[in-house]
Order: C-alpha cells, then sequence, then structure tokens
C-alpha cells in the first residue's frame, strides 16, 4: 500500500482550509447556510410567509432566548426569497422576532434588547413648516415613515423536532402594522396652478415598542410628502401617509402647504381629531361614508385661499389660517 506524503505547501494550505471552515461555522455571515453548526446544534429553518408576494423584502431576525446560559441568536438578514438556515442548540426556548430593517425613515434602539427593542421615525426639520405654517408648541416633527412589517412570537419557540417530521421550521408572518391615513381637501380654487403639495399631522406617536407591541405616548408631528392636487380651477387635493398610530386622547392639527406654478407659498391647518378617532374606532365605516379617513371641505375665505395663476397678481394677506408668501421650497430635511 502506498502512503500519500504531503510536502509542506500542501499541509500548509489544508492547514489554511481547517481554519477557515472552522471560522465560517462560528461567523454567520461567512458561513454556508447548509453546511455546518456548532457540535450539538440542530439545523432549523426559518421562513418567512408572506401573504402577499408583492411585500416579500429583506427582513432581519433577532432570537432572543429564554433560557439562562443560551445565547441570543443576534440580528441575522433573511432575503426577499424568505428562506434561511441557521443552527441553534436543540431543545433551547426562544422568543423570535422579525422586522423590516431597512424601511424607509424607520431606525432602531437597544435592538438586542428583548423588553426594550425600538422601532422610531428619526428627527427631521421643515423650515417651511417652522417659520411660515403653525407648529403644535412643544411637539417634535419627524420624518415620514413607511410601511413596516413586523412579526413577533410571542408564545416563544424550542428548538424540537415534531413528530412525523425531518426538519425543525420557524414560520414568520409580519404583517405591515403602520397605520394609513389617506385624506382629500374639497373646494381648493384654482387647484390647477399647484405645482407642489405637502404637509404634516401632529399628535402621532414617532415610535414603537416591538416587544410590547405598543406606541410610545409622546405626541410628535410627522412631516409628509406626496400629496396631489387635481387639474381644476375648482379641485382637490388628496395623498395620504402612514404612522405607528395617534397618541391618545387624540389632538390632531393638519396642515397642507402648497406651492404654487408662480412660486408663491400657501398654508392652511385644520383639527382633524374627531376624524382621527372615528377612523381609529371604525375605519370601514368613516371610508364608506366619507371615501377618506380626513374630508376636509375648504373654505378659500377663512383657510385655503385662491391659487393664483403664475402670472396672476398676489392675491395679498388673508384672513386667519393661511400665509402667503414667497419664499425657499426645495430646502432639504435635515435629520437631527
Amino acid at each position: 500500500m502506498m502512503k500519500k506524503v504531503y510536502n509542506h505547501i500542501e499541509l500548509i494550505v489544508m492547514a489554511l482550509l481547517l481554519v477557515v471552515a472552522t471560522a465560517s461555522c462560528r461567523n454567520k455571515e461567512l458561513s454556508l447556510e447548509d453546511s455546518c453548526g456548532n457540535p450539538g446544534d440542530w439545523r432549523v429553518k426559518l421562513v418567512v410567509n408572506w401573504e402577499q408576494p408583492t411585500d416579500a423584502r429583506v427582513m432581519r431576525t433577532t432570537l432572543f432566548s429564554k433560557q439562562p446560559g443560551i445565547t441570543h441568536y443576534d440580528r441575522e438578514h433573511i432575503d426577499a426569497g424568505g428562506v434561511k438556515y441557521i443552527y441553534l442548540p436543540y431543545g433551547a426556548t426562544y422568543l423570535p422576532l422579525v422586522y423590516d430593517y431597512y424601511a424607509n425613515n424607520i431606525y432602531f434602539r437597544n435592538e438586542t434588547d428583548a423588553e426594550n427593542i425600538e422601532a422610531y421615525c428619526v428627527l427631521s426639520r421643515r423650515e417651511t413648516y417652522e417659520v411660515r405654517a403653525t407648529p403644535v408648541p412643544g411637539e417634535p416633527t419627524v420624518g415620514e415613515p413607511s410601511e413596516f412589517f413586523f412579526d413577533l412570537r410571542k408564545e416563544g419557540f424550542e428548538v424540537v423536532l415534531p413528530p412525523g417530521e425531518d426538519e425543525v421550521v420557524l414560520n414568520y408572518y409580519p404583517t405591515n402594522i403602520m397605520r394609513e391615513f389617506t385624506f382629500r381637501v374639497n373646494n381648493v380654487v384654482g387647484a390647477k396652478n399647484i405645482s407642489s403639495v405637502r404637509g404634516a399631522i401632529s399628535g402621532m406617536a414617532a415610535s414603537f415598542m416591538m416587544a410590547k407591541g405598543v406606541i410610545t405616548t409622546t405626541p410628535s408631528t410627522i412631516l409628509f410628502e406626496g400629496a396631489t392636487a387635481s387639474n381644476e380651477q375648482i379641485g382637490y387635493i388628496e395623498g395620504r401617509f402612514f404612522t405607528f398610530g395617534p397618541v391618545e386622547p387624540y389632538s390632531n392639527r393638519f396642515t397642507i402647504e402648497a406651492l404654487s406654478k408662480g412660486s408663491l407659498y400657501f398654508t392652511s391647518y385644520w383639527d382633524v381629531s374627531n376624524q382621527i378617532a372615528e377612523s381609529m374606532a371604525d375605519r370601514e365605516a368613516k371610508l364608506a361614508r366619507d371615501g377618506y379617513d380626513i374630508l376636509i371641505e375648504n373654505n378659500p375665505d377663512t383657510h385655503l385661499p385662491e391659487i393664483p395663476e403664475p402670472e396672476g397678481p398676489d392675491p395679498g394677506e388673508g384672513g386667519g389660517g393661511f400665509e402667503i408668501g414667497v419664499g425657499e421650497w426645495d430646502n432639504v430635511d435635515i435629520y437631527l
């Protein structure tokens, strides 16, 4: 029988391969999903189940250990395909969490703390709102969030092979926890002369305690974009915004900021607290009746005035509730 004789170079290469393989099994970022696990660990299949396939996106998961001596499985990404294999101690129990890490304008605190992990909207400011509109005293302003998908397995998860099964599967069922509000402002005179519209809504929660499933109770004002005006002389403004939810007791000021095609700035606000409360109590009934969560009949004499033609005369200062002027519009929100 011939015996293989390794030279020095071959021995060095084999040693390096062994080191890399060992390191990759210990480092989730380096390891191949199906290739390895620590001794005594069991392969677990993570599956993100989407109600709507079009919602599929990259998610982040953390499994918080519920047993002394067992560490958390910390912050792993699951790609949009929705399947990931990891290795966990057999028989261990976890509190699994999955969340939309790349959601627009949403950040996170205390990601390794099972009790205090928090998703929040970043502080932001808009010069036109601060200087020309009517901010709510004492309320911070935050940037507009997007949809935010999230799932917490409150009943826990045990790494045990079910009878008759050949693998351990952890299923997630994320849902969008953001509250959508739609709005429409009717009787906008000169709507066709509007080039851009944006606004703000006060009295909203700026963060969500994920493990507890509750919003924070400090009200903030959300600065939103993306509203549109109809191409009519007497038309409307409409749009939507997302929020973690309003803070009770409801006190909500809805602000519109409009820029005319002649570069004139207009703003007005309305108290929509009752409409927010109605929508929160029974949104289906509110939409069936009004078609929108917030429906406003504008009075050009007291609120948003007529928007003039680009070369038309400046309508001058009006009554309470609005302001007219020329100023910067394309200022960049400053994140604090």
